[in-house]
């Protein structure tokens, strides 16, 4: 017997399916990461009122029958518009890239009410304010610590060494800094770009807008949280590229 549920949710993505279906990602607050087939999606002005553009976010109304690998996606009433998103490239493309990061980083029909609101919070401060190489920083930190994929940064992961004048590596196998005493892999991470992570992971994403990264210290930052990333998932990131070539043409704020 089908059941239905109804649930907050964030669409991470849509794709067309056959003539007028399609296909849709959502994170809901209430059932995690799903797979829903939106029948009719494509013509219905009514019950997908406001579309199903990246990162909508709104109240989904689903079907779920027992053997079905997607649920069906039976309305959609978005509650939150992003207007900005639509018609700014860069806060467009790091839109794409949170999506992106929720859709592999979190386990499928796992419910994360705290990652929802972290996400839901960044979509805010990404329309109201634009792109921010820092605020994304801020993001990634909250993301992998709320999912418990969190780098250590502020000691070595190894032994616990928290004096500030010891050398660092970079060890995602080990879970993020290592002093040089119990590293036996990794890259070095320099103290400007440790310390910036240490703070980093305290700011909140509304404040983060106020913070200043140098070019190289961002990279460092960067290079370290993706190396973490991907050590939690499988395939490349393919917002990452896309962005890399915006930041090339001087039209984004993440590399």
């Amino acid at each position: 017997m089908a059941s239905s549920l109804s649930t907050p949710a964030i669409v991470l993505r849509a794709v067309n399916y056959g003539e007028a279906d399609r296909i849709v990602t959502l994170f809901g607050r209430e059932t995690g990461r799903i797979s829903a087939l939106a029948r009719g999606a494509r013509k219905s002005q009514r019950r997908f009122a406001g579309g199903l553009g990246l990162c909508a976010v709104g109240v989904a109304s689903l079907r779920e029958r027992p053997g079905a690998d997607l649920l069906t996606l039976e309305g959609f009433d978005t509650t939150v518009s992003y207007p900005t998103l639509g018609t700014d490239v860069a806060r467009m493309a790091h839109a794409a890239y949170v999506a992106e990061l929720v859709t592999k980083l979190c386990a499928p029909r796992q419910v994360e009410r705290a990652v929802y609101g972290w996400l839901e919070a960044l979509l805010g401060c990404l329309d109201a304010e634009g792109a921010s190489a820092e605020r994304l920083r801020v993001f990634e930190l909250g993301l992998l610590r709320g999912l418990g994929f969190g780098p250590v940064v502020d000691r070595c992961a190894a032994c616990g060494e928290t004096a500030p004048e010891t050398a660092y590596r970079w060890d995602p196998d080990r879970g993020g800094a290592v002093c040089t005493g119990c590293a036996r892999a990794g890259r070095p991470i320099t103290t400007e770009a440790r310390a910036a992570l240490i703070h980093l992971s305290q700011v909140s994403l509304p404040d983060a807008g106020r913070e200043r990264l140098s070019a190289d210290v961002n990279r460092d930052c960067r290079e370290s949280l993706l190396e973490i990333i991907n050590h939690h998932i499988s395939g490349p990131l393919k917002s990452v590229e896309f962005i890399a070539k915006l930041s090339a043409a001087g039209q984004g704020g993440y590399r």
